[in-house]
């Protein structure tokens, strides 16, 4: 399944959410990298069944994802790289 992480705790656990407004509990122990991840990354991740309802389990960053930062880093980044690029001239 694919999620956003909602809600990370110092005491490492979480919490992500999925279309349709349902959340599932996650322990740092799931994680493949629990402290590398920021609330509001996307995730994929599986279900099981726990005392306490369906938990995920296997979280890990969607690597189909780029984080919310890098967009505008990239959009400031494209001018400087225009100036720095030679202009192409017609020597041939």
């Amino acid at each position: 399944m694919k999620g956003i992480i909602k809600k990370l705790d110092e005491r490492k656990f979480g919490f992500i959410t999925v279309d349709g407004g349902t959340d599932y509990f996650f322990h740092s122990n799931e994680c493949e990298n629990f402290d590398g991840l920021k609330e509001g990354d996307s995730v994929t991740f599986d279900t099981a069944d726990s005392d306490k309802g369906p938990k995920a389990v296997n979280v890990k960053l969607d690597s189909g994802s780029a984080p919310e930062e890098a967009a505008p880093a990239m959009e400031e980044a494209a001018p400087a790289m225009e100036e720095a690029a030679p202009e192409a001239t017609d020597e041939a």
